[in-house]
């Protein structure tokens, strides 16, 4: 037992120490998935955009909150007044019904709300500000306000949303992918809800793209943050996320602690089934218990026509057949009518002659009367013509 330990523990370390080598030795793959996160240094990420966005602002307040705006308003009022900005950043998981109609009241109040989305805008805000949103494939963002940069900003990904309106004067167009509406401002009541569909732009593979100005779109996105009061909602941001309080949370965020993970996972699976083998007994064979059922009525039957008791063992057959009757072919026996012969006869393919007898006799039956071993007999005769057999054996 401590050979075979000593063996295992030996495989674990050389293991760890190639999944070692090929973590110092080979390069981290770069991740290019749109992850929008504030966290991360990949390349549409929002790192860059976190550490810069306080330096554009001016006198301007920052609180990032993981809350859902429900919780955060309903939590600090005196924040939720007319000199905040609510900012949301591809951040669906916050856009819940009961999130956009507070946020929805609080503009109404006089407070601005700011979503940049590419993926998902909440259809209760879309109907409310009576817009559309639509797919479109296009490249080239611009601003038409004259208030910021007129540089056409050439996007590396060519899948975006855009937005349809019925009525363009109720709207402010910020700018545009080509000539379809992709950054728009709405009065709501006292307040402005803008709503972007390229936070791609705000990304890190963007603002540290020297080839183009796309820091201008990030100064035209923080010129629109005017209020005192900035509140991010940010899923991302360290604190309390319901769906994200588990152990192991730690863990998973990190690619190299995640890897461990699951070889440890998978090297105690091994361990159990080829451990289990070695332990394995053999099972043994235990025949299920014989039904003697019908071995107990023969036997029952047998004393009663060696005791010659042919009433008795005549009371127990008629109540046997009509048992039979009414389980196998669902006739009702509480009244033993025409309508039941004739069904009956349907049944058994018998004689009505037949069918008349059998009635008869059961209606004539009298325990207290003393019957013969004929009588017992022709029952029994009588029975297999009407093809009536409710057991396997029948003496």
């Amino acid at each position: 037992m401590r050979s075979d330990l000593f063996k295992y523990s030996i495989y674990f370390l050389l293991a760890a120490f190639f999944v070692l080598l090929v973590q110092l030795y080979f390069p981290k793959p770069i991740n290019w998935k749109r992850n929008f996160n504030t966290q991360s240094k990949d390349p549409y990420g929002l790192y860059v955009f976190d550490k810069e966005l306080p330096k554009l602002l001016n006198n301007q307040n920052i609180k990032k909150t993981a809350q859902s705006p429900y919780e955060f308003i309903h939590q600090e009022p005196s924040l939720a007044n007319q000199t905040t900005t609510f900012l949301l950043i591809e951040n669906s998981k916050h856009h819940d019904k009961s999130s956009v109609d507070v946020l929805l009241e609080k503009v109404k109040e006089g407070s601005d709300l700011v979503i940049a989305s590419e993926s998902y805008f909440p259809t209760e805000l879309l109907k409310s500000l009576q817009l559309k949103k639509i797919n479109v494939y296009k490249r080239n963002f611009h601003f038409v306000h004259p208030q910021f940069a007129k540089d056409t900003l050439s996007i590396r990904d060519n899948y975006h949303n855009a937005f349809l309106t019925k009525n363009p004067k109720n709207h402010q167009i910020i700018g545009k992918l080509d000539n379809e509406l992709s950054f728009i401002s709405t009065k709501y009541g006292k307040g402005t809800v803008y709503l972007s569909s390229t936070p791609i732009l705000l990304t890190n593979y963007y603002l540290l793209n020297d080839n183009e100005h796309f820091s201008s779109f990030t100064e035209g996105f923080a010129a629109i943050l005017k209020n005192k009061n900035i509140v991010w909602f940010d899923v991302n941001h360290p604190g309390y996320v319901a769906d994200e309080q588990s152990i192991l949370r730690v863990m998973f965020q990190h690619k190299s602690l995640r890897f461990a993970w699951y070889t440890l996972l998978f090297g105690l699976i091994l361990y159990i089934i080829f451990y289990g083998k070695r332990k394995q007994r053999i099972v043994p064979i235990i025949e299920p218990l014989k039904n003697t059922t019908v071995e107990y009525v023969e036997t029952i039957g047998n004393l009663y026509y060696q005791e010659n008791d042919h009433t008795a063992l005549l009371n127990k057959q008629i109540k046997f057949v009509l048992h039979h009757i009414r389980s196998n072919w669902h006739l009702p026996t509480h009244n033993l009518d025409d309508v039941f012969k004739l069904k009956l006869q349907q049944k058994t393919q018998a004689d009505i002659k037949e069918i008349n007898e059998f009635v008869a006799f059961i209606e004539q039956f009298n325990p207290d009367k003393k019957y013969t071993q004929g009588e017992l007999l022709s029952f029994n005769q009588l029975l297999e013509k009407l093809n009536i057999n409710y057991g396997t054996v029948r003496k």
